[in-house]
């Protein structure tokens, strides 16, 4: 007997996705509307499972419903069910909307199919139908990586091949990182010089620096040591990778934060990348620091280092706005910064306060910045 998987597609592609991975069906019945197929919907479902090695693109088949008639729901049904009868079905009634949860329920309650219904964000799934099922939440074990997630919704991560380097490079500077934010302060008037040399250099591959560093402070020589400078009494030289030119030039607190949310991956952290450039559908490109997952919820954090401008403070938040709505969902998110901009007497500028509550995002102020893997414990509630 054959296993046939119902699916009812919105613009929330997760929950089909989990549910087809749990039962690994034989084929796949993608219930649809215009609205969600202008969209790409099915095909992002597809796609996604098909990198996860469940390849279904000769095993399904898109039905195009009205999404306000539960007659046309019927009429289709009844086509498509013709020549299968005799299969075992599954039901997905998550997806979709009321009208198609109704047709589906009430079509196939009279196969003795299964019913299930996974509630948003939770990883499990129940079965209220038939009567005699799972009465208890049932846990779903699979996790979505970053790159996944994204093309669950129809996103494309256009700089997959250099992610695992450029995550390598930021663990092997983990303890620069952390020496920079740890004694920020001592270290501000080198970074800031540092940035106002390189920040013209951020595209070339590499960069030979000569400065004069007078005044420097113990710290700033101890992380120029580090780094490999040349130092001659005041001087300081170094043919600079661009690498290093972008971690001098901000780099360093992204690094920090990808280092300190990796220190969770798999102890409740289920993936992190850092300098992800993705694509929407539109063709709008945009770069994120830190992108990571967590029980199949997406989350980014947005870096803003040195003297940014005050309208620079926004910037992040724009970029989460524009991510929300590529998924119509809120992403959680964290703003990090040690720009003196986003503070006004002492404590968060209230427009970018409240424009971060509206995108369920954290703003981590300069002098919290050293406590970031607290904010991260508390609002993800890791161990």
């Amino acid at each position: 007997m054959k296993r046939m998987h119902v699916s009812l597609v919105s613009d929330h592609t997760i929950p089909n996705i989990l549910a087809i991975e749990e039962f690994e069906p034989d084929e796949l019945l993608l219930v649809s509307t215009k609205k969600m197929e202008d969209k790409g919907k099915a095909g992002h479902i597809l796609e996604c499972l098909a990198d996860r090695g469940l390849d279904y693109h000769n095993r399904h088949h898109i039905l195009t419903v009205a999404e306000d008639s539960l007659l046309d729901c019927h009429r289709k049904l009844e086509s498509w069910v013709e020549g299968r009868k005799a299969s075992e079905f599954i039901v997905n009634l998550t997806g979709g909307n009321k009208i198609m949860s109704i047709a589906a329920y009430a079509f196939f309650k009279d196969y003795g199919s299964r019913m299930i219904y996974i509630p948003i964000p939770r990883n499990e799934y129940i079965m209220p139908f038939p009567k005699g099922g799972a009465q208890k939440p049932v846990m779903l074990s699979q996790r979505l990586s970053v790159a996944e997630y994204l093309k669950a919704y129809g996103l494309t991560t256009l700089n997959t091949r250099h992610l695992e380097g450029m995550a390598k490079e930021a663990r092997e500077r983990r303890e620069l990182s952390h020496l920079i934010v740890a004694r920020y302060e001592k270290l501000k008037a080198l970074l800031e010089k540092l940035g106002e040399v390189l920040r013209p250099h951020r595209g070339d591959r590499e960069f030979v620096l000569k400065e004069t560093f007078s005044g420097a402070t113990n710290e700033a020589k101890e992380l120029m040591r580090r780094m490999n400078f040349s130092l001659k009494g005041v001087e300081a030289e170094k043919c600079l990778t661009k690498s290093e030119i972008q971690f001098l030039t901000g780099g360093w607190l992204e690094e920090y934060c990808f280092n300190e949310v990796f220190a969770y991956r798999g102890k409740g952290v289920d993936d992190v990348v850092i300098g992800i450039q993705i694509k929407n559908q539109k063709g709008t490109d945009n770069e994120f620091d830190v992108m990571f997952t967590k029980d199949n919820a997406l989350y980014t954090v947005e870096c803003k280092s040195l003297e940014q401008q005050e309208d620079k403070g926004t910037e992040a938040l724009y970029k989460v706005a524009a991510l929300q709505k590529d998924f119509g969902l809120r992403v959680g998110s964290f703003l990090v910064s040690t720009s003196p901009y986003i503070l006004k007497n002492g404590v968060v500028r209230p427009s970018i306060a409240a424009r971060a509550e509206h995108l369920n995002t954290e703003v981590v102020a300069p002098h919290e910045v050293v406590n970031f893997r607290q904010h991260l414990t508390d609002k993800l509630k890791l161990n």
